[in-house]
């Protein structure tokens, strides 16, 4: 027998379009717009995107290339290291990426030259990844080989006299040795006349890494915007409206459910466990998933839920109920296995709930 067969899920991808952007990122798109853009335009300039994991940095960053092609004075090309296993596939489709560029912007005169140039740097980028781990000056000898090639790329962006905006997302994903590689040749493009790196990265991954310089993303970077917390309210109608529209389907109430997610109520308990627009959307398809076997209190079962969702070292039976007697030593037990979270807060308020 079909429960609901009509269920809607909210896909964890990135927005595609402005008309998506259901959480306000729009003016901040703008102004990493304006930081990348702005005048001198031949100064080159590196912009860090700084923000956690599910915080929208690659949605910010679709952002950030719709409104780059809508302006006259710039252009945009876009680099996924997501899409590419070593530093030498990256850096090849990023230079490549500016071949195209060359060639599109009518640079016809110089355009073997910049084809050549980019070709050399390959190369460069061959003998740093072979270079990487052996005990020798790897940035001197990236500046070494790479200066001649520099000038040219650089004589080439002056021709176009246009604002290049090169999008880079998810260089913190990059295997330990490639990232290091990644961060030593890109000095040569944060150099580059007209250009501008719009690089987007979670801090605290980059900084977990051992063999990572941690001050080589602080020498590369011009200017970092940290993306903000997801606005409460912008959050909490993402998530009332998801419920919503599964109540709707299967004929529910669930009005004992929505205070949770109240940004203006001191019991907005599930709430305040949602830190990102992707947990957000779990959140969404948890309940969504999980309404039509829903009985008895509604409002315990979706705490009980998003609780173990966000905090699945909690799951098991340890959150249910228990007696007066049992209950301090049962709540030290639970909140001792979350100590150090950040929401460490919050989790110890939704777990005294439901242990009441």
């Amino acid at each position: 027998m079909a429960i609901d067969p009509g269920i809607e899920l909210l896909p964890d991808v990135p927005i595609s379009r402005a008309t998506d952007d259901l959480l306000g990122r729009a003016p901040l798109a703008a102004r990493v717009v304006e930081l990348a853009c702005a005048e001198p335009a031949a100064m080159p300039r590196v912009v860090g995107v700084v923000g956690t994991a599910g915080s929208g940095k690659t949605s910010l960053l679709r952002l950030v290339h719709a409104q780059v092609s809508e302006r006259g004075d710039a252009a945009v090309v876009a680099v996924d290291a997501a899409d590419h296993a070593s530093a030498e596939s990256l850096l090849g489709a990023l230079h490549a990426h500016l071949a195209d560029y060359f060639e599109a912007a009518g640079v016809v005169e110089t355009s073997d030259a910049a084809r050549d140039a980019l070709a050399r740097y390959g190369e460069v980028v061959s003998t740093v990844v072979r270079l990487v781990g052996v005990k020798v000056d790897v940035a001197g000898a990236v500046k070494r080989s790479n200066d001649s090639v520099a000038a040219e790329l650089a004589e080439n962006a002056q021709q176009v006299g246009k604002r290049l905006v090169i999008a880079l997302d998810h260089v913190d994903r990059l295997a330990e040795r490639e990232l290091a590689t990644t961060l030593i040749a890109l000095r040569m493009y944060a150099q580059l006349p007209y250009v501008c790196i719009v690089l987007a990265y979670d801090r605290r991954a980059l900084a977990s890494r051992p063999g990572i310089d941690r001050g080589a993303a602080a020498r590369l970077v011009t200017v970092e915007l940290a993306i903000p917390p997801a606005d409460r309210t912008l959050l909490a109608r993402l998530v009332a409206g998801g419920l919503a529209r599964a109540a709707a389907r299967l004929g529910r109430d669930i009005d004992p459910v929505l205070p949770l997610f109240d940004p203006d109520r001191a019991d907005g308990l599930a709430l305040a466990l949602l830190e990102t627009p992707r947990d957000g959307k779990r959140a969404v398809n948890a309940l969504a998933a999980a309404l039509p076997l829903l009985s008895g209190d509604l409002r315990r079962a979706a705490l009980d839920l998003v609780v173990r969702l966000v905090a699945p070292e909690l799951d098991g039976p340890r959150l249910a109920s228990v007696g007066e007697a049992e209950r301090p030593r049962r709540l030290a037990e639970l909140v001792a296995l979350i100590d150090g979270r950040p929401i460490a807060g919050p989790l110890a308020a939704a777990i005294a709930a439901l242990v009441r």
